[in-house]
């Protein structure tokens, strides 16, 4: 499939397809491009399972990262049940894990000392509240154009700096270019804020540092570019490992990619993703790292589709395709199933936001009149702000409910 020989089949590929057994036996770097319930973490698990079982590669020289704790965990936890404890990469987890445990066998490149801090967000916004009354920019009033919200503005640009690899005493010149090109360009641009953001940035460094503190930033964004400007440092660390497994690969951003070049500099790298399903870029994930820049940057990979979705009905999957085929850009790709047709899709418009919750609850209300339990009725909506209609609707019915992910307004 995909123009991929099909491998020969040994125990850790149990249950995988010709497609999920091609890229998880693929050999060199590999680009699995994995549509929405096709078996990516199946695929990938079984690709570091076979690298360690069959290749006899050493679990001590296998990575693999995620962008959540929970997803670090089952996928740990279904290499686990393939090889045992044993034999299980110790170095699976988040981008921000690993990159603390290598900052924890070097702090000294983040200017840090042995047993150093790792604040969370709420303390890392302290800091940065304390700083900016300190320099009287917390009133958004004073010509800085820090913004109405100048903790948030001031939160986002600090991070922003460190997604883009820019330390604090890079900042100031690289704020002064950015400004000369919006210039150039007559673009509009925020210049006593982005100067503003400079200082703080410094001073807010200098605070950790002295507390002995990193924040989650710094935990990858120290080792990355001590590997970018040490090569010392960057051959102790690319030499260690022989393979890394990357998931979600399209959610990546400058950091998270040029700390996956570089750890794995002398290996195999084997990532899976796909571009339909990008949406962080407010965080500052660049859909072009899976589209345009791996290919560019690993010239030998193999891309490998995977293009069976198991989840969902026909009718879900056509209009899925018909949809996502708009985009000219995409790295081709086309979704089938197994599935049944399934029931048709019905698109209903309202004439507002009330309207639409009480046209919706009474769908639910005719379905569940139609032998549908309650607890098999799923309503998805935009934003958390969306929910006190429905919630309101759902009471003036009668139909129990559970808040997932979020604080319902009347509890």
């Amino acid at each position: 499939m995909n123009g991929v020989p099909q491998r020969e089949v040994h125990p850790v590929l149990d249950g995988l397809t010709p497609a999920q057994t091609a890229a998880a036996t693929q050999p060199g770097t590999t680009l699995v491009l994995a549509g929405a319930g096709s078996g990516k973490t199946k695929a990938l698990t079984a690709a570091v399972a076979y690298r360690i079982d069959v290749r006899g590669i050493a679990a001590s020289r296998v990575i693999a990262v995620t962008f959540t704790n929970k997803a670090a965990k089952e996928m740990a936890g279904r290499i686990r049940a393939i090889l045992g404890v044993a034999r299980t990469p110790s170095w699976i987890g988040t981008f921000h894990a690993l990159g603390a445990r290598q900052l924890r066998a070097e702090p000294e490149v983040a200017g840090l000392r042995p047993g150093f801090d790792i604040l969370d967000a709420d303390d890392s916004r302290r800091i940065v509240k304390r700083i900016l009354k300190a320099m009287n920019l917390a009133g958004g009033d004073d010509g800085t154009g820090v913004g109405r919200d100048p903790l948030k503005v001031m939160c986002a640009r600090l991070s922003k700096f460190r997604d883009n690899l820019i330390t604090p005493d890079e900042a100031p010149a690289r704020i002064e270019a950015m400004i000369a090109e919006a210039k150039r360009t007559d673009t509009a641009v925020d210049e006593p804020g982005l100067r503003a953001s400079t200082r703080v940035y410094a001073e807010y460094q200098r605070t950790l540092r002295d507390a002995n503190a990193a924040d989650f930033g710094d935990l990858l964004l120290w080792p990355t570019r001590a590997m970018q400007v040490m090569p010392s440092y960057r051959a102790r660390w690319s030499q260690r490992f022989d393979c890394l497994h990357a998931d979600e690969f399209q959610d990546v951003n400058h950091a998270q990619y040029s700390w996956i070049r570089l750890i794995c500099g002398h290996g195999e790298v084997f990532v899976v993703g796909d571009d339909d399903q990008a949406i962080y870029s407010w965080r500052g994930s660049d859909i072009d790292y899976i589209r345009r820049l791996f290919k560019r940057d690993f010239p030998g990979a193999v891309q490998i589709k995977l293009e069976e979705n198991f989840r969902s009905t026909g009718h879900i999957v056509a209009a899925a395709n018909a949809v996502i085929s708009q985009d000219s850009t995409r790295l081709a790709k086309t979704l089938f199933t197994r599935k049944p047709e399934g029931n048709p899709i019905e698109i209903v418009a309202f004439r507002n936001a009330e309207a639409e919750a009480t046209g919706i609850v009474a769908e639910m209300t005719r379905g569940h009149a139609e032998g549908v339990e309650w607890d098999q009725i799923a309503l998805l909506y935009r934003n958390n702000a969306l929910s006190r209609s429905y919630e309101e609707a759902l009471m003036r019915a009668h139909i129990p409910y559970v808040l997932i992910g979020d604080v319902g307004f009347w509890h």
